[in-house]
């Protein structure tokens, strides 16, 4: 059986998954029930499936009480929040071809069972696929960046990650720099879209605020060369955009 034909046969686990999911939405109706007595808002959903949905539209909200749920030892409530992220696990499987799809849910059944909540509550989702990615990654760190095979994409993130006068002028105040420009950055580490040289430069200007100038001064080189760096790198970035959106 070659990797591939092995890789695609992985995927029956899905529909397993999904099925089991229906016969589970049918035998724990009253669930929410016992999750409400301790979640006020759970009051409001009348089965799995409305917790599954809610999940995708308040989505802090549902997975910290559902990854509260974990922690006392609630297997249903690990399985609600797997659940929730089959189809971004699905997406980042489809592109590496190391690891298959039942290799990234055990690391994430994993990961939602060792969740940090009280440290990292807020941007959950993003954190458990960065956290399943890191897994994966540590695990085959040994093999090259032909490793990771990424499909190129024509959405952008030049808009996001877009710095107003790398010639040595500031930083454009609008850019965020918060914890979602740095998990973008380490997402493309992991990927291998960008090496450590450069994840260390664009942290500098993205995250950590500098100027072109500043930024050239710390890297021992000119303010054109840190314009032509960055251009360069976000470029690479933007061509891979939408794996980057399903990790970060």
């Amino acid at each position: 059986m070659s990797d591939a034909s092995g890789r695609q046969r992985g995927f029956g686990t899905v529909g397993a998954l999904d099925q089991e999911w229906r016969e589970l939405v049918r035998i724990h109706g009253g669930t929410m029930i016992s999750w409400a007595g301790r979640h006020p808002f759970f009051a409001q959903y009348h089965s799995l499936d409305d917790v599954l949905s809610a999940a995708k539209s308040h989505s802090d909200v549902v997975l910290a009480a559902l990854l509260a749920e974990v922690s006392a030892g609630d297997r249903l409530a690990c399985r609600v929040v797997l659940q929730s992220l089959v189809g971004r696990m699905v997406r980042m499987a489809q592109r590496d071809p190391r690891s298959g799809i039942d290799d990234y849910l055990a690391a994430l059944w994993y990961v939602i069972n060792n969740y940090p909540l009280s440290r990292r509550p807020v941007r959950i989702a993003a954190n458990l696929s960065m956290e399943t990615l890191r897994a994966l990654s540590r695990e085959r760190s040994w093999l090259g960046r032909s490793a990771v095979r990424l499909s190129p994409s024509t959405e952008s993130l030049e808009k996001y990650l877009e710095p107003a006068g790398l010639d040595g002028g500031p930083i454009n105040a609008a850019l965020p720099i918060d914890m979602e420009t740095r998990q973008v950055l380490e997402a493309s580490s992991l990927l291998r879209l960008i090496d450590g040289t450069e994840a260390a430069l664009l942290s500098s200007v993205y995250a950590d605020g500098l100027t072109g100038t500043q930024a050239a001064r710390r890297f021992h080189t000119s303010a054109g060369t840190v314009r032509v760096r960055c251009s360069k790198a976000v470029r690479r970035l933007a061509a891979h955009a939408v794996e980057l959106a399903d990790v970060a």
